[in-house]
């Protein structure tokens, strides 16, 4: 729980930090990494999910919240084709919260038989 918190918040610090000093474009290179590393995010968060799910929660919260944030100030600035690709960010973390907490009901199920 404390790893995905400190994971998380180091993701969040950093995307709105990039966000805000307009520097997507010079650090994230195009759009497209972007998408792709959302991709990234949900596939291995899905396994991270069901395996470590309080891990997984808590990172992914705040990769949520950060990428959201990130998606808002890059939208007022001036990089907002990163708009769309952050909001992808966050729905890929968002879906790695739900499965986690299906991964946590899964383990749970388990300690019990």
């Amino acid at each position: 729980m404390v790893v995905g918190s400190l994971a998380g918040v180091a993701v969040l610090f950093e995307l709105v930090s990039l966000a805000h000093r307009a520097q997507l474009e010079s650090q994230l290179h195009d759009p497209v990494d972007v998408m792709l590393g959302a991709a990234c995010l949900f596939v291995f968060g899905w396994g991270l999910a069901l395996v470590a799910p309080r891990v997984a929660r808590w990172f992914a919260m705040f990769v949520a919240m950060g990428a959201a944030a990130a998606a808002a100030v890059a939208a007022k600035g001036t990089e907002s084709a990163y708009t769309i690709p952050l909001l992808c960010v966050g729905v890929a973390a968002v879906f790695v919260v739900f499965a986690s907490y299906r991964g946590d009901r899964q383990e749970r199920r388990a300690r019990t038989a």
